[in-house]
């Protein structure tokens, strides 16, 4: 292998289509949403389309997307639809896929999503989800589908894909839109979450391999697949022991019985690795923070789009069946483990919120196989594999600073910018008629200091004060005892590292003086301060209970971090968890803002 471094059982056939097969495009989208049966030539999907070029060039977009609108009319078990247009207005078709009614069965059934392709420059994950979607309409895994139903996104960026280009065609990137919502393709994958709640999560990527400061070493990492767990300590410490003591290892095991090279996902350069962020600003700590079991997966670029697109998809594809097959075997205790978070979550047991996280060093130096490369006429040559030994390794998540969760926020009527994206979230809130007093703790931000957290961080340095207020017609109070309460906090506390505090679009919560979000206490709040970030966040009035605890740890793993070196938006609906959403209408957010602290280059 050389690096160019001069440029640095089918099922039985049933039809929704009104069209000939031949067909394609607009016709055979709407034909497949009317009733008229149509028999459909087993032969259109016999293979993939990167599978009828014998992997020779990349599926274009309208090729995946008559390709899923082909399986939906091909199998009884798929229906086809759309979350909707990219800023393109390119189609983002989706696959649910069941044996029986989709989502009818949630007590002895779970609900996975699999997204890939949020990063246009990253088509394996694409190819992998098309192969594993054309395996289940032909009934290649009806064992599987005993024990779930499936949502399949093969394609969340369809601009970018078809580009070969990281962001959308609003130069957005989709993994830093999660939280701060603005990219129409993010809201409308979100919209197929809120919608069904999933338990399990896998958001499909690549990672870049070879980056300058690991060749300055000879050394290329070289992981088919790395697999990223859930990793913000505010996820639930049930569903991170279940990702990384049980499907982490059965993972890796399983890709290595098929002759692939797997790992826990790590960043960083050889100066210096760590699993990867905690962000909630990403699709899989997004979900994760909503106490779903949520992963990454990062498998291995070329540098060419299709060199060697025949492993990589295959990698991918060894990747999610093993996913599917541990959620078939695991499902009634994966159930169990997620809805029993949600429901502490939901009933107001969840009272701490981590809003600083660290990281600290593991027992020793990692050792990881990597390889051995050469220059050689203007290039690199692979020469062997060897043991390289990083001595700065910091695999554990610390706790910094953890604050008691207040009974609500209020958000006054002046700051409709963080009323509408709660909104978005499908945040259940209630909008106050004016004159209805509280007792709130007051914030202030008495400037900001730098701490070293996944990477150096301006952290506002804030003091509370207990105060009366009274509301005014059209101000918000939002309760953290919901599903969405830990991450309406963590987007709203002034000292959160993954707050709003941190986003050009809410520039005006990052200044000094009175933050206009109040946390609503029936007493004094308890502030639990870890070791060391008493100064971040303390009360210039006693509270009522204040823990000095020691640093919490949690092996880290999993990653929103890949390149490593450095159905619409809709108004505020709530519905019963696990019911069909129906479609909403609104506004949203402003584009094209990012945070205001620098970060690394991810996948």
């Amino acid at each position: 292998m050389r690096i160019d471094m001069r440029k640095s059982k089918p099922v039985g056939r049933v039809g929704r289509s009104g069209c000939a097969t031949a067909v394609l495009g607009a016709c055979l989208l709407a034909a497949c949403q009317s009733d008229v049966a149509l028999e459909v030539v087993d032969d259109a999907v016999l293979h993939t389309p990167l599978q009828a070029v014998n992997y020779t060039r990349l599926t274009t977009h309208e090729e995946l997307v008559n390709f899923v609108y082909r399986l939906g009319a091909y199998s009884a078990q798929v229906q086809a639809g759309s979350l909707g247009r990219s800023v393109e207005g390119r189609d983002i078709p989706y696959l649910k896929i069941s044996r029986d009614v989709f989502g009818a069965d949630r007590e002895t059934r779970s609900m996975v999503l699999i997204f890939a392709e949020q990063h246009g420059t990253e088509p394996s994950g694409r190819e992998a989800v098309l192969e594993l979607a054309l395996a289940l309409a032909r009934g290649e895994h009806d064992d599987w589908l005993q024990h779930m139903d499936l949502l399949l996104v093969p394609q969340v960026n369809p601009d970018g894909g078809s580009r070969h280009e990281r962001q959308n065609a609003a130069d957005i990137d989709l993994n830093r839109s999660h939280l701060i919502l603005d990219a129409p393709e993010v809201i409308a994958l979100r919209e197929l979450f809120h919608r069904w709640e999933p338990e399990v999560a896998v958001d499909v990527h690549e990672y870049y391999p070879w980056t300058d400061s690991w060749l300055e070493r000879g050394w290329l990492r070289r992981w088919d697949v790395q697999f990223g767990l859930p990793t913000n300590l505010n996820v639930d410490p049930a569903i991170r022991s279940l990702a990384e003591e049980e499907f982490l290892p059965g993972a890796i095991s399983a890709m290595q019985a098929r002759g692939y090279t797997a790992h826990n996902y790590i960043v960083g350069t050889p100066e210096g690795v760590r699993y990867s962020t905690t962000d909630i600003n990403d699709g899989r700590q997004s979900l994760a923070i909503l106490q779903t079991l949520a992963l990454i997966y990062e498998g291995r670029r070329e540098q060419t789009p299709a060199g060697r697109i025949d492993h990589r998809t295959a990698a991918q594809r060894t990747g999610l069946e093993f996913l599917l097959a541990f959620t078939a075997e695991h499902g009634e205790r994966i159930r169990a483990v997620v809805r029993e978070a949600r429901r502490r979550v939901i009933d107001g047991e969840t009272q701490t919120l981590h809003l600083l996280m660290g990281r600290a060093p593991g027992d020793g130096p990692l050792e990881m196989q990597v390889d051995r490369v050469v220059e050689r006429d203007g290039g690199w040559e692979i020469a062997e594999v060897v043991t390289a030994t990083i001595e700065a390794y910091r695999p554990r998540v610390t706790s910094e600073l953890a604050v008691s969760l207040p009974e609500a926020y209020l958000v006054p009527a002046t700051h409709q910018g963080i009323i509408e994206l709660m909104q978005q979230h499908r945040v259940e809130m209630l909008t106050l008629s004016g004159g209805e007093p509280f007792t709130v703790e007051q914030l202030a931000i008495e400037g900001f200091n730098q701490h070293e957290l996944e990477e150096p961080m301006m952290i506002a340095n804030v003091v509370a004060s207990m105060a009366e207020y009274v509301a005014s017609e059209g101000d918000v109070l939002i309760p953290t005892a919901q599903l969405r309460g830990l991450m309406v906090a963590t987007a709203l506390e002034p000292a959160s590292m993954h707050g709003l505090v941190h986003y050009a679009q809410f520039e005006s919560l990052a200044q000094a003086g009175p933050y206009p979000v109040l946390r609503v206490l029936p007493v004094a709040a308890a502030l639990i301060t870890a070791s060391g970030r008493g100064a971040a966040f303390h009360s210039r009035q006693a509270p009522a209970v204040v823990f000095h605890t020691d640093t919490q740890q949690q092996q880290g793993h999993g990653g929103s971090d890949a390149g490593d070196d450095r159905d619409r938006p809709a108004d505020h609906c709530v519905v019963a968890e696990h019911e069909v959403r129906d479609q909403c209408s609104g506004g949203r957010p402003e584009a094209d803002a990012g945070k205001i602290h620098t970060e690394q280059v991810t996948g």
